[in-house]
């Protein structure tokens, strides 16, 4: 659920899935789009609202908690365009 104001921090899922498990990171990828986080690189993606449990589920559920992390940030280099995309301006 989408809190009524944003706390100004961004969340941030960063992975490094092996080759081999090339059909898990394509999952995960589109499942990350289907949840509302944008790509920021190849596989960082980002979502501004707390969602660690959704993350902890997807981590759980492909067997790949070492290979990806959540990370809170108190802010990202010329985000203007990911408010934008967030609706937060």
């Amino acid at each position: 659920s989408k809190p009524n104001k944003w706390d100004g921090k961004y969340r941030v899922i960063i992975f490094d899935i092996p080759e081999v498990k090339r059909k898990i990171r394509g999952v995960i990828r589109q499942q990350l789009m289907n949840w509302g986080f944008v790509k920021l690189q190849d596989s960082v993606w980002v979502h501004p609202y707390e969602c660690q449990h959704i993350v902890t589920l997807l981590k759980t559920r492909f067997y790949v908690s070492g290979e990806v992390l959540y990370l809170t940030v108190d802010s990202i280099e010329n985000d203007q365009w990911l408010k934008k995309e967030f609706g937060l301006v």
